[in-house]
């Protein structure tokens, strides 16, 4: 090999220093990827055809291969880089989702259940019975001398007043639970992976979830946000000692 002649390996190093550069586009790299194979599809023999000897070209053939398979590598690298992108803001937009889904539920359950709570404290006050899922019933110190058909008109309107009271708020927590699983990714057993792949990239989103935990009722979505600040410490633990990842 003649002195000052580029080894394959460093003419492959040289190729993809200069298609990984952020001014060459997607579009330019297909561009010469697409006039490379056509170069090399016209010197391929057809069938009962004889290249000639030493071949077509032998030199631009040799750099026509070495340019395309730098630029299918950069290419490869380019759409690795932008589905890890892609990922990296899907996990961000799910995160944001759920945590404005459980901070829209803080906001919105104070005025729900003072609603709530107004009604079935004229419901007692008026003498009747108030049960869990909103329902209400006369007893029998009220129907004793009254008009019965006024009672139960009354009761009647406390009763759905209620039933959509309480329905109100189930259905706000119930929506918000489902959401927050939807988003996260929360499955019966194991961390939910969009928490373990944030915690991977650096993010720590367990504060609103303590928050939340802290001011919600007893209640399905309290239970789970108290489940997903333990998945994050646990993530937390096997990310400890391992190698750095880059930010989500």
């Amino acid at each position: 090999m003649s002195d000052g002649e580029v080894q394959p390996a460093e003419a492959h190093e040289q190729y993809l220093r200069a298609f990984r550069h952020p001014a060459v586009s997607r579009e330019q790299l297909q561009g010469l990827l697409d006039a490379v194979n056509g170069f090399l599809d016209s010197i391929t023999p057809r069938e009962d055809e004889l290249p000639p000897a030493g071949g077509w070209a032998p030199e631009s053939t040799a750099m026509a291969f070495q340019i395309g398979r730098a630029v299918e590598q950069a290419l490869a690298e380019r759409e690795d880089a932008e589905r890890e992108l892609l990922r990296r803001r899907d996990i961000r937009d799910r995160l944001v989702a759920a945590l404005d889904a459980v901070l829209d539920c803080l906001r919105t359950l104070p005025e729900l259940a003072e609603a709530e709570i107004r009604l079935g404290t004229t419901a007692v006050d008026e003498g009747f019975q108030v049960f869990e899922d909103g329902s209400v019933r006369t007893t029998v110190e009220q129907e004793f001398g009254a008009d019965l058909g006024v009672l139960e008109a009354r009761r009647h309107e406390l009763d759905e007043e209620m039933t959509i009271a309480v329905t109100r708020r189930t259905e706000l927590i119930d929506d918000t639970t489902d959401l927050v699983r939807e988003r996260l990714g929360v499955a019966e057993v194991g961390i939910p992976w969009v928490i373990l792949a944030a915690t991977q990239g650096g993010l720590d989103v367990s504060e609103p979830f303590e928050f939340a935990a802290h001011h919600l009722p007893d209640c399905e979505l309290r239970d789970l946000m108290v489940q997903l600040v333990t998945d994050i410490e646990l993530a937390r633990s096997l990310e400890d000692g391992a190698p750095e990842q880059p930010a989500v």
